[in-house]
């Protein structure tokens, strides 16, 4: 066992020394580490092989793969004592959802990471983690809270002498306070940030004097500005003469700097010629979120400049970038719920191997044989999660299914098809926990782009359910799929209409109104029964199938015969 944990751990310090120059051979160092360690059961070592994995899939815009290495990570790690490896790997995935603009996950998993790796004897790293918790905070708009552990930061670096960092975080404290209006102290962090990067991080040297530029243009200082894009060009063009290579996003910061800084100026052919060269650069990049904010930029200069078509096209270019970041911020929550089920069914088909060698099997094949039962406890947990984030009880799931069950017997369906109907309606809303809390849980009436947002809980939740092919979670998939499509075609996800709406779909429209209109919600007061029962039948015939209501009107008269009077 030590002559393999020796060679395992050769393969990864070797992989770690030609990482940055040949990421290839790396690839392959770590590939022969992992199923050195896994043939030979070192739990620890397989850990840290996957998370190098990780890196190198994330250094290498992979980040799909770097996603799923970092999760498995977690898992194998998370079995032995809390680890560097378990900490990094956090941190990752943090790192990937921030991108992704899941701040709240990529918060969790940061403060994961953090609480981690304290619980370690290493000290030297804990300013890289506690950066990226303050860019969350920052991202989120919580900015005292970033500036806080920004600050945190520093005097957590200070005796390590991490001038790299340091510039980093400088940086960041001037950005936040300059999007402040403090000026004064956004040019006194910004002065010593360009100083250290100037020595210790020359990649932040060109971004930094354009974060100051913009502090000086605050304070109307208009002369002072030119400088520092002067300086920031003429170190740009220094670099690039002698052979050295300039990320993307150095040059885009400059741009869109120059660009809003001509905008304040009421320069705004100046800002559309800027803004237009840093749009045509970031189209080669991957820089979304920069690419937003120069479609969002370049909107409100063309508005100034009184070219309202260009600004309209501008607007639209932004909404179609906002609805991708969304779409693939939505798939990463749902690749996340994934995960933890695989792992989870992985964690079952392992208990039934091992208890075949014992004689114990037969009493636990006899518990976990339908393969509906595990799953189906799986989702009903997600689906009551969605629920209780939604500021809801958990009690609308079931009573959907129940009302959904008891509306499918009143129109004839078999008793079979019924009873499945109701452990199926039960998961109707999973696809929302894929939904940001900030839409999911706000009082008020919501936004065009947050009610687009919402709608897509129905393509997430058929996606999630399609998942296990069984007849319930088909049938799961369908109802999650159609429950809000109307009758007369002007639902969504897909307009259909008439009995094109899955017939599973047709019944959870009807149950699923009723109870929330006759539940208290955030946003809502509690409707009585006689109340939410003549709205359900307004809508017949436009929402709902007027079969379905009459069905379903003669369920609850049927619960509640003090009802028969208004209702029969």
């Amino acid at each position: 066992m030590a002559v393999e944990r020796s060679k395992v751990r050769t393969l990864l310090d070797s992989a770690a020394a030609c990482r940055v120059d040949d990421p290839v051979r790396a690839l392959k160092l770590v590939l022969d580490a992992r199923t050195l360690a896994r043939a030979s059961e070192l739990t620890d070592n397989e850990a840290e092989a996957l998370y190098a994995l990780a890196s190198i899939a994330h250094q290498r815009g992979h980040t799909d793969d770097a996603f799923a290495l970092a999760a498995e990570a977690v898992a194998v790690a998370s079995s032995e004592a809390p680890s560097l490896t378990l900490a990094w790997s956090h941190h990752l995935l943090g790192v990937v959802h921030y991108q992704a603009s899941n701040f709240a996950a990529a918060l969790e998993q940061s403060l994961t990471a953090l609480q981690v790796y304290r619980t370690t004897d290493d000290e030297v790293d804990e300013g890289k983690i506690l950066h990226t918790i303050a860019a969350v905070y920052q991202s989120m708009g919580d900015h005292d809270r970033a500036i806080a552990t920004y600050e945190t930061t520093l005097a957590i670096n200070k005796p390590l002498g991490r001038r790299d960092l340091d510039a980093m975080v400088l940086g960041n404290l001037a950005r936040v306070r300059g999007r402040r209006g403090e000026y004064l102290p956004a040019i006194s962090l910004g002065r010593r940030a360009v100083e250290l990067a100037r020595e210790h991080a020359p990649q932040l040297f060109g971004g930094l004097l354009a974060d100051l530029a913009e502090a000086y243009v605050g304070l109307a200082d208009h002369a002072s500005a030119t400088l520092c894009f002067d300086e920031a060009r003429a170190y740009w063009e220094h670099r690039l003469a002698n052979g050295q290579e300039l990320a993307p996003a150095e040059q885009l910061g400059i741009m869109v700097s120059e660009g809003r800084v001509a905008m304040r100026s009421g320069q705004n052919d100046e800002a559309i010629r800027s803004l237009s060269a840093a749009l045509g650069l970031a189209d080669r990049t991957e820089h979304r979120e920069l690419k937003l904010e120069i479609h969002d930029l370049l909107a409100m200069a063309y508005k100034q400049a009184e070219k309202f078509n260009e600004a309209l096209d501008q607007r639209e270019h932004h909404f179609a970038l906002h609805r991708e970041i969304f779409t693939d911020s939505a798939d990463l929550r749902l690749r996340t719920l994934q995960i933890a089920h695989d792992n989870q069914t992985a964690r079952y088909h392992t208990e039934i191997t091992r208890l075949q060698t014992t004689e114990l099997v037969s009493s636990f094949a006899a518990q976990h044989a339908d393969a509906d039962a595990y799953h189906l406890e799986a989702f009903e947990r997600l689906a009551s999660l969605a629920e209780f984030r939604g500021g809801n009880t958990t009690k609308h799931t079931d009573a959907v299914g129940d009302l959904s069950a008891e509306i499918a017997h009143a129109i004839g369906q078999p008793p079979e098809w019924c009873e499945r109907l109701r452990l199926a309606a039960r998961l109707h809303d999973v696809g929302k926990v894929a939904i940001s809390d900030s839409v999911l849980r706000k009082p008020g009436p919501l936004t065009m782009l947050e009610f687009d947002e919402v709608k897509q809980h129905t393509v997430l939740g058929r996606r999630l359910l399609s998942g296990v092919s069984t007849d319930l979670f088909s049938l799961a998939a369908e109802a999650a799929w159609a429950h809000h499509e109307w009758w007369d075609g002007s639902g969504y996800p897909n307009g259909l209409s008439g009995r094109a709406i899955p017939l599973s779909g047709r019944i959870v429209a009807v149950a699923d109104v009723y109870d929330s209109l006759a539940t208290r919600r955030v946003y809502k007061r509690k409707w009585s029964l006689a109340e939410a029962i003549r709205y359900v039948r307004s809508g017949a015939g436009t929402q709902f199938q007027p079969e379905l209501v009459d069905a379903f009107v003669q369920v609850m008269v049927a619960r509640e015969p003090l009802l028969e009077a208004e209702f029969a």
